[in-house]
């Protein structure tokens, strides 16, 4: 018999994004580290920085990318509703 799939987890994209930067700030950070004298960040404090830049880009991204504006748009275009759309007739069919 085969192995059942795994469950796909819901994953928050900020989360990811911040991960992805984290692995980036990391990267950098201490391969330069090896040439340099200076001290090093805390990884705690990468990790604050990668949470702070993801969500910066995220509430950006929602002010300011045309794509996001124009799905937003959409949503709030209100939908007229007469009385003439209701079907009253079928409330005085028996059934």
């Amino acid at each position: 018999m085969s192995a059942p799939a795994p469950a796909k987890i819901a994953t928050d994209p900020v989360a990811e994004l911040a991960r992805q930067i984290y692995v980036a700030l990391t990267s950098r950070v201490y391969s330069a580290a090896a040439s340099a004298e200076a001290g090093l960040p805390q990884p705690q404090a990468l990790a604050q920085l990668s949470f702070s830049l993801a969500e910066a880009f995220y509430a950006e991204d929602r002010d300011a990318n045309p794509v996001t504006l124009a799905a937003a748009a959409a949503a709030r275009v209100p939908t007229r509703f007469d009385a003439k759309d209701l079907d009253l007739g079928s409330l005085q069919q028996r059934r």
